[in-house]
């Protein structure tokens, strides 16, 4: 099915131009475009026309996992209406780099505010998300005069892929996990971009990341914002009421949890599936997002068929998935640094979280809180279902942070 000329094709399938550097750092972050060959769309196209469509039980719904009535659907519009090149011609609206660390090229979104005063800020996604998550907050940050908000601060956003997400470069050797991905993005923000010290804000996996870069680095990182914690790991007795709930809470989703036992032991056999068929690819996928998401079981209320299907091109196209899960297997081996986060910490904390919300006593163990607020609007992916919640908390917390 797969000629030379494709292979070809999709081991390039980003093009991007080398002739425009960033002045600051010409030899190590270049423009950077997204341009997917015709022939990558062309053999997605047949995969999707050639699906062999699992049997379901009757009446099931989405109560075995990936309902396939919704998934032929959103099949359909995939093949009929869903455009691509458009969604391309909308990512490519923001300035997109790529720069070369110890070997390893990482893409990002640099989005600078026209205030000369912007507060530079990291913004990392998780999985099964992408960059694109953080793309609908960037305005409000950028620019929050023309969101309502003219006395608030303004920032300079970095939104980078992961490591083995997107359009970064798929690791090459075992062990990238969140230490090094910490040191990574450290020296993106510090060394390639000149920040000397900024903000971070993670979300899922990135959250982790950021963490790990305020423990690494805390030199460069004024502080850190976060949404939710997944797990109860560090709860030692004593614990309060209110920790004890969460626990017990946290132990009663261990099934929503299976598909992270399988990426942290045998994702290479998942991979297979996941890089081979759109539909495998989509089911594995849109079924989280339904069912981390504040949607009430109707994922179409928060994300677009055109939202959903981007974010998986951004899988698809790069062939990413099996790097994206590999990162399982090497983040519960890879040795992080350990210890509390002592610089300054936002958390924005969503009680229609998948993952139960965390008492703020037990935040309070694993870092140096300044702000706790809860919210009981959006879910997992909070910046991308309420951008300017996320905005104004973010806003709030970072602008009354020391600059140096």
């Amino acid at each position: 099915m797969m000629g030379k000329a494709l292979r070809v094709a999709v081991a390039v399938a980003v093009a991007w131009s080398a002739g425009e550097a960033m002045a600051q750092t010409a030899a190590r972050a270049e423009r950077f475009k997204i341009d997917v060959p015709q022939a990558v769309l062309d053999d997605l196209a047949e995969r999707l026309d050639r699906t062999r469509w699992p049997s379901q039980l009757p009446g099931t719904g989405w109560t075995y996992g990936a309902d396939t009535a919704y998934l032929r659907q959103l099949a359909d519009y995939w093949q009929r209406e869903f455009d691509w090149r458009e969604q391309e011609k909308r990512l490519n609206r923001f300035d997109h780099y790529r720069a070369t660390i110890d070997g390893t090229r990482i893409h990002f979104v640099h989005a600078k505010s026209r205030d000369p005063n912007a507060i530079p800020v990291l913004l990392l996604h998780g999985w099964p998300s992408s960059f694109v998550q953080m793309l609908d907050i960037i305005p409000y940050l950028t620019d929050p005069a023309a969101h309502g908000m003219p006395n608030a601060p303004s920032f300079n956003v970095v939104a980078a892929s992961l490591p083995g997400f997107g359009f970064s470069d798929i690791p090459t050797k075992t062990g990238v996990g969140f230490a090094t991905s910490a040191d990574l993005m450290a020296k993106l923000m510090h060394d390639v971009l000149g920040y000397q010290r900024y903000g971070v804000r993670g979300s899922d996996l990135g959250g982790v990341i950021v963490r790990q870069m305020a423990v690494r680095h805390p030199e460069q990182v004024s502080g850190v914002h976060l949404t939710g914690i997944i797990g109860a790991a560090g709860a030692t007795p004593p614990l309060t009421a209110a920790e004890q709930k969460f626990v017990d809470a946290s132990a009663a989703i261990e099934p929503e949890i299976a598909y992270a036992r399988l990426q942290m032991s045998k994702p290479q056999t998942l991979a297979a599936s996941l890089n081979d068929s759109p539909i495998g690819l989509a089911a594995w996928i849109v079924e989280k997002f339904r069912a981390w998401c504040d949607c009430n079981g109707n994922v179409e209320s928060r994300f677009s068929k055109d939202a959903l299907l981007t974010n998986l091109m951004v899988y698809w196209v790069t062939q990413t998935a099996p790097s994206s899960v590999r990162m399982y297997y090497d983040f519960v081996r890879e040795p992080q640094t350990p210890g509390k986060v002592e610089r300054p910490v936002g958390m924005l904390m969503s009680t229609k979280e998948l993952f139960p919300p965390a008492p703020r006593e037990f935040g309070e163990r694993l870092f140096n809180v300044q702000r706790w607020v809860e919210t009981d609007k959006g879910g997992h992916f909070l910046e991308w279902e309420e951008p300017g919640l996320v905005a104004r908390d973010m806003q709030a917390f970072f602008g009354v942070l020391p600059r140096q």
